[in-house]
């Protein structure tokens, strides 16, 4: 499924639709046929699209295919591989949650979590970011869009300690990160939220 939202390509990828793997997940041999599915669609969007990846109909996922279908992407996703597109996951909070959080935890990564593909909520996070980005990422979902001086402004920081973590975001893939020009000659960054 495709969509658009705010002017972003969206596409959502239901894991355990049966072209996909089916209801378990289970293996490294199989996780590795997931994130190559989820690679070609990632390398396929354009700059600054989001792939919903949705697991709630999967019912069992061990911790090796849980790593090597969204460890691995998410590292890879984080080294700039796929550029300025960004992964989602769809999932309520129950025990599937555990062999994907201590896959990322375990690489140092996180990923956006939402329970549906058009839910408004506020998304949570998967896996593992610092304390001090965890504020910061907060409150840029919660503007939904800012600049670096208003969020400088909110959380009482200097200008390049907020670029900093705002870059630090960026790179995990949790936020949008958009660089604008702005008087005289200068540039202004503006963050924003993936998931709606």
């Amino acid at each position: 499924m495709d969509s658009t939202s705010e002017g972003r390509s969206r596409r959502v990828y239901e894991v355990a639709a049966e072209e996909a793997g089916g209801k378990l997940m289970v293996t490294r041999q199989a996780g590795r046929r997931v994130r190559e599915a989820l690679a070609e669609l990632l390398e396929a969007m354009p700059k600054g699209g989001a792939l919903y990846v949705d697991t709630r109909g999967v019912d069992l996922m061990d911790y090796s295919f849980a790593d090597e279908a969204l460890g691995i992407l998410a590292s890879r996703m984080s080294g700039g591989e796929y550029g300025e597109r960004h992964l989602v996951l769809v999932e309520g909070v129950r025990d599937l949650l555990e062999n994907i959080e201590a896959s990322l935890r375990q690489r140092g990564l996180a990923v956006i979590r939402v329970d549906s593909p058009d839910t408004l909520e506020a998304p949570g996070i998967v896996g593992e970011v610092p304390e001090h980005l965890l504020e910061t990422l907060q409150t840029i979902q919660e503007a939904g869009s800012i600049t670096n001086a208003d969020l400088a402004k909110k959380l009482g920081l200097n200008h390049t300690a907020c670029n900093n973590r705002g870059t630090k975001l960026a790179k995990l893939g949790l936020i949008h990160r958009r660089m604008q020009t702005a008087a005289p000659g200068g540039r202004q960054y503006t963050y924003e939220r993936i998931a709606p």
